[in-house]
């Protein structure tokens, strides 16, 4: 029994960490660790753990300086300010041996040298032709769409498209809420931030966000409650939030 329950925990492990890859776009870098710390940034972003998301983004780099698609998210996700000195690190790399989604991200980035008003669409659909069964290859679509391009159709058919390629992934109910709010279906919204605690449990954002659809729609007492839970799980910055959802109570 003990073999054959080291067994199963091997073979499903295994399932996991395929099923975590298969998430992901694939990268040129061979550093395992790298590689790893990487993804854990990708998490912690999609979370919006930004100064945690940076730090895994630091190591990623620290243990290959030449990992182009981490470039890719630190200018991604970088102050407009720090962008082009990003970019040109990211532009400098030797891009022989990069993969297509990467050489796609590269001409982007390129564009963005060019152009900071620069729109994403174009390399979002050649990212998902390249990768049409990769759910990041939509999330950055529709995360491009939804941000860069200011294109709120674009993105909630991206989100919706990851959403029937990948329905537990939790963070694309984040952005699926905020943009049935940008819609006006509130409906729709309040289940998707629902969804996203539903999955996400342990997430301070998920209930970060449901607090902010209770302000928006003028339930004063839930929102502070649900921001004191997010404040109490470590986002302080919700504290301020619940305080200023109290002093709108009537």
């Amino acid at each position: 029994m003990k073999t054959l329950f080291t067994g199963l925990v091997l073979l499903f492990g295994s399932i996991a960490l395929v099923s975590a890859q298969d998430h992901y776009l694939p990268v040129s870098s061979t550093s395992k660790t790298a590689i790893k710390s990487l993804h854990r940034a990708s998490e912690l972003y999609s979370n919006i753990h930004f100064k945690e998301g940076k730090t895994e983004l630091d190591k990623a780099l620290s243990e290959d300086p030449n990992f182009f698609m981490a470039y890719v998210y630190a200018v991604q996700y970088a102050p407009k300010a720090e962008k082009p000195a990003l970019i040109e690190k990211a532009l400098a790399l030797d891009a022989t041996n990069l993969n297509e989604g990467e050489k796609i991200m590269r001409e982007f980035i390129i564009r963005w040298k060019d152009d900071s008003t620069a729109k994403a669409d174009e390399s979002m659909k050649a990212l998902i032709a390249a990768y049409p069964k990769t759910p990041q290859a939509l999330e950055w679509a529709s995360l491009h769409s939804f941000y860069t391009d200011k294109n709120l159709d674009g993105a909630l058919e991206y989100a919706q498209q990851l959403e029937k390629m990948s329905p537990k992934y939790a963070p694309n109910y984040n952005i699926l809420g905020y943009l049935y709010l940008e819609k006006k279906d509130t409906e729709k919204a309040k289940a998707a931030f629902e969804r996203y605690i539903k999955l996400a449990p342990k997430e301070s954002n998920a209930y970060d966000s449901m607090a902010e659809f209770y302000l928006i729609n003028q339930d004063y007492v839930k929102s502070a409650e649900l921001y004191d839970k997010a404040a109490a799980m470590g986002l302080t910055d919700a504290k301020g939030r619940a305080d200023k959802a109290r002093a709108m109570i009537k």
